[in-house]
């Protein structure tokens, strides 16, 4: 018999811990080097890339308080949170983990609007000025808000704790992680369950529903990531570019996004696909499962060193921060010169003049 065991509990903590801490880091560094360049370079797509890393900070500073581990039976997949980590009572343990689903969301909605960014500046510069402005902040502001809260909300309303789920859970935590019913929350879809009286398999509705709308919301930006990523490759691949910006900054910022899309990938949609759709064909995989919340909590400190390190001037400038007097003196000159050598006009000059 096997007796169970807190190990994956304790290495999604501190797993929880380090990616907290690195994420921090590095999206500071990125959001103080973004902030020390001129609209010039970036344009409109410097607020985009600083909104990116506060969010990022927000989402990682969430995923660190929810303390939220993962468990996979062949009926269901639950997101959990220990409550002596997590310091919550049930109730907004619960919560928590609802408000942790809003800011996974939130983090793929701003991924679909960065590759619509570049899209643009690609193949229509012309409306740039229109599509990302301060009045169209209200309408993207507007679109991750609810985007983020349809997606919590599926996951709190339609996927909450209910009896049956209470029932297979006290024993499979107890068997798997030495945990009773009191020292956790939780939240999660179960899609079939028992019939006491007779033992008949039934489905869970909601549990569908729930999963249905996180699917297709994940789905959307995933196309709209692929489409655009696909449309803006072609047009860089083009000898005659159209755009007015840097044709090599372009292919850096472009650079850039695709790697940070392989990341989420791995880490965020992969991870999604495998919780939403191993129990539907009965598939358990237990305590396993717990490597889930291993990935998501490195994700966030990827996606700052990812710019950091694709983007030369941004590569550049952070290492002027690290390095000595004479030395960022150097290399400071290398910038200017790079700078000037390479964006003739930039997106945000052109903007402004149309």
């Amino acid at each position: 018999m096997i007796s169970c065991s807190t190990k994956w509990l304790d290495i999604a903590f501190y797993a929880e811990c380090v990616g907290f801490v690195l994420s921090i880091a590095a999206n500071c560094v990125l959001l103080t080097v973004i902030s020390d360049k001129s609209r010039k370079t970036f344009g409109n797509y410097k607020y985009l890339m600083m909104a990116f890393s506060v969010l990022g900070i927000v989402y990682s500073t969430c995923n660190f308080f929810s303390k939220l581990n993962v468990h996979i039976t062949e009926n269901s997949f639950i997101v959990f949170t220990v409550l002596r980590y997590s310091k919550f009572n049930k109730f907004l343990g619960s919560i928590a983990i609802g408000i942790y689903s809003s800011c996974y969301a939130m983090m793929l909605s701003l991924l679909a609007i960065h590759f619509f960014y570049r899209y643009t500046s690609v193949t229509a510069p012309l409306y740039l000025g229109s599509r990302f402005s301060s009045k169209s902040f209200i309408f993207w502001s507007l679109f991750v808000v609810v985007y983020s809260a349809i997606f919590g909300c599926s996951s709190y309303f339609l996927c909450g704790p209910t009896e049956s789920k209470d029932r297979e859970l006290a024993m499979e935590f107890q068997n798997s992680y030495c945990l009773k019913p009191e020292e956790y929350a939780y939240l999660g879809p179960q899609y079939y369950y028992k019939n006491m009286e007779n033992g008949e398999r039934l489905y869970h509705a909601p549990s569908f529903i729930g999963i249905g709308i996180q699917t297709f919301l994940m789905g959307s930006t995933f196309i709209f990531v692929i489409f655009f990523g696909c449309r803006t490759y072609s047009v860089l691949k083009e000898n005659g570019l159209t755009c007015y910006a840097s044709k090599e900054l372009q292919k850096q910022l472009f650079k850039t996004l695709i790697i940070q899309t392989i990341i989420p990938t791995i880490f965020m949609y992969l991870p999604g696909s495998i919780m939403f759709y191993l129990p539907v064909f009965g598939v358990k995989i237990e305590t396993m499962a717990n490597s889930i919340p291993v990935f998501v909590a490195i994700y966030p400190c990827l996606e700052p060193l990812v710019a950091i390190m694709c983007i030369k001037s941004l590569k550049l400038r952070s290492s002027n921060k690290t390095c000595c007097s004479r030395n960022r003196r150097r290399k400071v000159g290398v910038l200017a010169a790079s700078t000037s050598n390479s964006v003739a006009l930039s997106m945000q000059e052109f903007t402004v003049a149309s």
